[in-house]
């Protein structure tokens, strides 16, 4: 028979069960851990829960099982990518209980590299390049943040939304348009995990070798004059100075020089230096390197004695960027340009008409004229104005120059600065080296193809996301004929990115005598498709329930594609699942204790799977009727089990009589049985049990 001990523990059980002084009884110590690979690792599970039948660990290394209140699960050396640890607990009813230990397990990688893509050697200014970080071997991908660097200028982050515990090579670019101020930068690379609070601070980091960029640039003046007046009979000397990455080289050139003229190089200074000058001169000092060639004009203008008919000579406009030294006695002064013209520089559309004047002040001239491939003038006399025209202009290297020939034999000119222009037959956008959904936080390189334009050097491409503008990329190349030429652009999409839409437009600036607004061409929308991993709208959570109630858990996540949903959970009669939408429910009718725990959502779908845990607790019923059956059904029960022990004690105190027939003579008296042998009495003489 049961022990009334045991039948009061089991009394006091369901009465606990009844009133909901129900937790779920196990504990991880720590809740997660975060372990380099190869390295060991312990967490202890613990219950406060004495009625159950054992507890253990289940894993693919250091599972154990004891019938005790704590088990520890160890590894000396952890190395399985995708070990899941599980602490159970046997309930005495049966009903086993578990919970699983999150593991990180981490690498940091074998090597971090930064190169230059589809480039060898220095960089020309203003020119895009694109760089890429080489990471091999490293885990976990979506706890990996790639840090780019210019010296120790950040400037880059670098994400990824995939989910991968095994070790991959991994590659993360940074686009670039270095300036001359660029040159001799060092670009790095960091490779950082980011493994949250449980994990090593600062995180664990490795760093490429830097890489160090040459950037090579077009030669370009120093300040300076470029009209000077000297006394007849004096020498002067004229300087000549620029700056350009590779050094560019600088050359006098002059075709009607007086006097002795001798050349000196100093550094990044030419000096022309000319002994007795008697005559007016143009003087060229042509710069140049791998990237282009410039000119500039120094006019020598000669101040000669009242007596002498001075020779005027009229020269050709010149940017003021060149430097000319004089000696003491020179005293430099500006002198007016006899040619003009009108308007100064044209902007012409391929195959349009084009007219230009050009005019003289000066009175004392034989004629002037054009010299062009088409539309060029011959020498006209006594005029002031000659015109320029063109039908159909179609010449991309044209260069019409005015002319003037002065009475004293001088013959200054003027180029006309003309910009022939042609719009792109097509612009169009796609995606580099993939097809398809993108994935959110990974990179994709955008890439815009421009046919057949010019000038390459007053485009401008711009990029837009819906309307708003995102990049504008420009050209330092010169070049007059049409051209192919692309633009690319990284982007690293999110979630919010999903149906939206890129646009690149080729737009020609070409200053203010070019058409406004400029000429431009859009390419057609790019619409991207974002994936996401699968994200809950809820948190965890914890759901109380009345016994005998009713009870629905409900689970629903974004993710693109949709997430498949899933619960786990204890089986049983009165659990069942139901789907709605993006919603998917557990429904539990007329609550019992075995409907306590855990309950696990998992939502998975291509991109990464996302779990929600809602623990389920079990309290006293609020219906007054379960509660009053119990009492009956309980109470009752108390009762027999009370009067059955109670029966059982007396009846171990019964004792043993013999009776005399009442027909017996009355002289035999009821004496006590002796207290030996056969029967036996209590000392008070009260029959016990023989």
């Amino acid at each position: 028979m049961i022990s009334l001990q045991r039948m009061l523990g089991l009394l006091m059980l369901m009465l606990m069960l009844l009133h909901g002084i129900v937790t779920f009884p196990l504990e991880l110590n720590p809740p997660r851990v975060v372990v380099r690979y190869g390295d060991s690792v312990s967490v202890n599970c613990s219950t406060s829960s004495t009625d159950h039948e054992g507890m253990g660990w289940e894993a693919t290394f250091g599972g154990s099982g004891f019938d005790v209140n704590v088990v520890t699960w160890t590894v000396y050396n952890l190395t399985d990518w995708t070990i899941e640890p599980k602490c159970y607990i046997t309930l005495i009813d049966g009903q086993q209980l578990s919970i699983v230990l999150p593991v990180i397990l981490y690498k940091t990688p074998d090597r971090v590299s930064i190169s230059v893509l589809s480039h060898s050697g220095p960089m020309v200014e203003g020119t895009q390049y694109q760089l890429q970080c080489d990471i091999q071997n490293i885990a976990p991908l979506q706890n990996l943040v790639v840090k780019w660097y210019k010296g120790n200028e950040p400037l880059d982050n670098v994400t990824y939304s995939s989910v991968s515990k095994r070790p991959e090579d991994v590659s993360a670019t940074l686009m670039i348009s270095p300036s001359r101020d660029d040159d001799g930068d060092q670009y790095r690379c960091r490779a950082e995990l980011d493994l949250g609070p449980e994990g090593p601070q600062p995180h664990p980091t490795v760093t490429s070798e830097p890489l160090s960029i040459t950037v090579h640039y077009a030669p370009e003046f120093l300040p300076g004059n470029d009209i000077v007046e000297v006394s007849a009979g004096s020498d002067v000397s004229l300087d000549c100075s620029a700056e350009g990455n590779p050094p560019p080289e600088l050359r006098w050139t002059n075709n009607t020089a007086e006097g002795n003229a001798n050349e000196i190089t100093v550094g990044r200074l030419r000096t022309l230096n000319i002994s007795r000058v008697t005559a007016n001169a143009t003087y060229n000092c042509t710069v140049t390197n791998s990237l282009g060639s410039i000119t500039k004009q120094i006019h020598v203008l000669v101040d000669v004695p009242p007596q002498q008919h001075p020779t005027m000579l009229s020269t050709a406009p010149s940017t003021p960027e060149t430097m000319t030294t004089l000696p003491g006695t020179a005293k430099p002064k500006l002198v007016t340009f006899p040619l003009e013209l009108n308007p100064p520089r044209v902007v012409v559309r391929y195959g349009d008409s084009v007219s230009v004047n050009c005019s003289t002040s000066s009175t004392d001239h034989d004629g002037m004229g054009w010299e062009a491939t088409f539309g060029g003038k011959r020498l006209e006399e006594h005029v002031n104005v000659v015109t320029w025209t063109v039908d159909n202009l179609t010449d991309w290297t044209i260069e019409p120059k005015c002319y003037i020939n002065l009475i004293d034999g001088e013959q200054p000119s003027i180029v006309l600065p003309v910009i022939l222009y042609k719009t792109p037959d097509s612009v169009s956008i796609s995606v580099l080296s993939h097809s398809g959904p993108m994935v959110e936080g990974t990179q994709y390189q955008l890439q815009c193809d421009i046919q057949n334009i010019a000038p390459l050097q007053n485009l401008v491409v711009k990029w837009n996301k819906g309307n708003e503008p995102l990049d504008n990329v420009t050209y330092s190349s010169v070049s007059k004929r049409p051209e192919d030429v692309s633009a690319t652009l990284m982007i690293s999409p999110s979630r919010d990115d999903d149906g939206d839409q890129y646009r690149c437009r080729a737009e020609l600036d070409l200053g203010p005598e070019g058409p406004q607004p400029h000429p431009t061409v859009t390419s057609e929308p790019l619409s991207i498709t974002v994936h996401y991993a699968p994200k809950f709208l809820l948190g965890n959570d914890t759901v109380e329930v009345s016994a005998g109630s009713d009870v629905s858990l409900n689970c629903s996540a974004e993710g693109n594609p949709p997430p498949e949903m899933k619960w786990n959970y204890t089986a049983a009669r009165n659990v069942k699942l139901s789907t709605e939408g993006r919603q998917r429910t557990v429904r539990i009718t007329t609550a019992t204790s075995t409907n306590a725990g855990i309950y696990i959502c998992t939502a998975t779908n291509i991109v990464g799977t996302a779990t929600r845990t809602t623990t389920v607790t079990l309290k006293g019923g609020s219906s007054s009727i379960i509660y009053i059956i119990w009492v009956i059904v309980f109470v009752p029960l108390v009762i027999v089990l009370v009067v059955l022990i109670v029966f059982c004690m007396m009846k171990k105190r019964q004792g043993h009589y013999d009776f005399i027939p009442v027909n017996q003579p009355n002289n035999v008296p009821m004496m006590p049985m002796s207290t030996t042998g056969e029967g036996n009495h209590d000392p008070e003489g009260y029959p016990t049990k023989v």
